[in-house]
């Protein structure tokens, strides 16, 4: 069955690949449709993977959306109210554990500060060179420095590597993470800047787009059932298993299309706009 608007009282979009075009515009039809959703009484959540400092990079304040749910779910914040509502961390033993696991495997990856400061961060160059992990340091530059083995102080937010796009080796390195650090979540996402590449970001294992949905949906006291997610890419997996109504753009990875409702349009067809316009007209 599916969902009437009248029915709905929050919807979830992620940004990259979704509610964004490619070239990180909103198109002026997925613009109204926000203004719409909110003189409907909607909330209106953006969760996406990135930092709060990159979302207000391809965000003006005067985008119309109530939450962000940020890092992938480690942080939520009131965008109206320019306030921190939720974060999730890593001890500093995780952090220092977790560091560890990656400088003997030799990979590639960042480790970064809790929030608020989560947009710095330090770097490990491991066994390989990639070019894509050299044209991410590119786009961040002044905002890191290089990471000195396991001389690392403090907590960390989030701490990702930067592998080939291969299934199989991704899941062999999320098995191993997960059973040599306690308490992490693994989460795939397709790289933005090279299909080539998959970023395995590693959180707390409290922390995915779900969970952060789920927190706002208790903080705010909507019913789970009146939810609607729409993504396109692997990190939304945990969004689409959480929300009552989840869709996936027709850009999306084709996994993920063919397990759950998906939409005939992509983001650059404001495919956003189109997921909603279904769910207005439709009766239960």
């Amino acid at each position: 069955m599916k969902a009437a608007l009248k029915n709905i009282r929050l919807v979830a979009t992620d940004l990259d690949g979704t509610l964004l075009r490619n070239d990180k515009s909103i198109s002026p039809e997925d613009y109204k449709m926000l203004i719409h959703l909110g003189e409907k009484g909607i909330t209106r959540i953006a969760a996406t993977g990135r930092s709060l400092h990159k979302v207000e990079e391809v965000l003006p304040s005067s985008v119309p959306i109530d939450y962000v749910v940020y890092s992938s779910g480690a942080g939520i914040y009131d965008w109206n109210n320019q306030q921190l509502l939720h974060r999730e961390f890593f001890s500093e033993e995780t952090t220092l554990a977790i560091i560890a696991h990656l400088l003997k495997g030799q990979f590639n990856f960042f480790v970064y500060e809790a929030i608020p400061n989560n947009n710095l961060f330090q770097f490990h160059r491991g066994a390989e060179p990639c070019g894509e992990f050299e044209r991410y340091l590119g786009f961040h530059e002044g905002d890191f420095h290089e990471l000195n083995g396991l001389d690392y102080l403090g907590s960390a937010g989030q701490i990702m590597a930067v592998i080939p796009n291969d299934t199989k080796l991704f899941e062999e390195l999320k098995a191993g993470i997960e059973m040599a650090c306690k308490n992490v979540r693994v989460i795939r996402t397709t790289s933005p800047i090279n299909s080539n590449y998959i970023w395995l970001e590693i959180f707390p294992d409290s922390v995915s787009k779900g969970h952060g949905i789920k927190w706002l949906c208790n903080y705010l006291s909507v019913d789970y059932a009146a939810t609607v997610g729409i993504g396109n890419d692997y990190n939304d997996l945990d969004m689409f298993e959480f929300v009552a109504h989840p869709y996936v753009l027709s850009n999306g990875i084709a996994e993920l299309r063919h397990r759950f409702r998906t939409s005939e349009k992509s983001n650059e067809e404001s495919g956003f706009s189109a997921v909603i316009q279904e769910l207005s007209i439709t009766q239960l």
